[in-house]
């Protein structure tokens, strides 16, 4: 274990301490404790003023871009963030070929999990996360959903999701179609629907391939596949085209839109058309979208790094993500005033959280079965 790694546990480990030191220990004690911390995270700082800066990857988007630079340095003005936004695929491709070269130029990266999972991770490129948290408003498990920090990889831990939305169901015309009238799996199979469906294509990445990746948890591959059968045979589309899919349904060229995105939805404010966030007979889905976190490992700016962590996971850090990608933070104590109400979790419904390690990887004979079903 390097020097660092030793640093950083000592660091992990005074939230815990100084919360066993409210229930047990003298006053004085506690005291101590909260001053180590507070000397443990000015040691942090400075060293991360002496690196200057800090090099995220990250999303697309000239929004994402400035909060991450903008906001973060109204902060810590002496530490610059130098943010490349991109698709995740060009960033793992970048980040293997400086692994082969021996080149180490990145401290964070910030994407879906499924990339995190099934990409990165096997690059053997990434540090536990846990070392790096320092700020009690940052590891206090009240401030949190479900009182827990959150992790994609829960074995490991070394992809932190800190954003949670639902992924809607079903995208519908108000004039043509009533939520009652649509809202389990049977009732899509009604021939009143025929031809009046549009489908988002759920082979390649994203919310319909999120839609059928949920039905087949749910169903099983059996009864998940009958019904792909029924609903494709149901519906007058299949496209990728999400914002199109999406004023086809707003004008009444298609009733009702099978998997919509998330985040095309809340681009097109002008459109009417209604969500259903999830169905009686299943309940819904959920998904961290681009909203996880991963430490790089032998990262050029290890005290910066950390500095970003804290900030990017703290109230002020997390409610300027949330406003920027249209994402719900999993921190309780951040507004969602800005989103729409089909994306925020609702008490009472079950659902699959699909943005797990064990949920995405999709077995070849899932992937098999979609290819044949809506295959072009």
């Amino acid at each position: 274990m390097t020097r660092r790694d030793v640093r950083c546990y000592k660091l992990a480990a005074f939230p815990l301490l100084f919360l066993l030191g409210l229930l047990f220990w003298p006053e004085a004690a506690v005291a101590q404790l909260l001053s180590d911390w507070k000397q443990g995270w000015e040691k942090v700082l400075s060293e991360a003023k002496k690196e200057g800066k800090v090099v995220v990857w990250g999303p697309p988007g000239e929004l994402i871009r400035r909060v991450m630079t903008e906001d973060f340095a109204k902060a810590f003005p002496d530490i610059a963030v130098e943010f490349v936004g991109s698709r995740t695929s060009e960033q793992v491709s970048r980040l293997r070929s400086e692994r082969v070269a021996g080149l180490y130029t990145v401290d964070i990266m910030i994407g879906g999990t499924t990339s995190a999972n099934v990409s990165i991770k096997p690059l053997g490129a990434l540090d536990p996360i846990t070392p790096a948290l320092i700020l009690p408003e940052v590891t206090a498990v009240k401030n949190w959903r479900d009182g827990r920090l959150e992790f994609s990889d829960p074995a490991t831990r070394l992809n932190l999701t800190f954003s949670l939305s639902v992924q809607p169901a079903l995208a519908y015309n108000p004039e043509q179609v009533k939520p009652r009238e649509i809202d389990e799996l049977r009732k899509l199979l009604d021939s009143k629907w025929k031809g009046k469906i549009v489908i988002n294509d759920p082979i390649p990445a994203g919310a319909g391939q999120a839609t059928a990746r949920w039905l087949l948890h749910t169903l099983g591959l059996e009864q998940a596949t009958d019904y792909f059968r029924k609903i494709r045979a149901q519906a007058g589309a299949v496209g990728r085209d999400q914002r199109q899919q999406l004023e086809w349904v707003a004008r009444g060229k298609y009733a009702i839109l099978f998997g919509p995105d998330y985040l095309t939805a809340q681009q097109l404010p002008g459109l009417k058309f209604g969500m259903l966030p999830d169905l009686r007979d299943i309940g819904g889905s959920t998904t961290a979208g681009f909203g996880s976190l991963m430490l790089i490992n032998r990262s050029p700016h290890p005290n910066a790094a950390t500095v970003f962590i804290n900030w990017l996971l703290g109230r002020e850090g997390q409610a300027a993500f949330s406003k920027a990608s249209g994402y719900p933070s999993r921190r309780m104590d951040v507004p969602t005033d800005h989103l729409p109400d089909y994306g925020l979790p609702k008490p009472g419904v079950k659902y699959w959280d699909g943005y797990l390690d064990k949920y995405v990887m999709r077995p070849p004979e899932e992937l098999g079965v979609l290819k044949e079903i809506f295959g072009q």
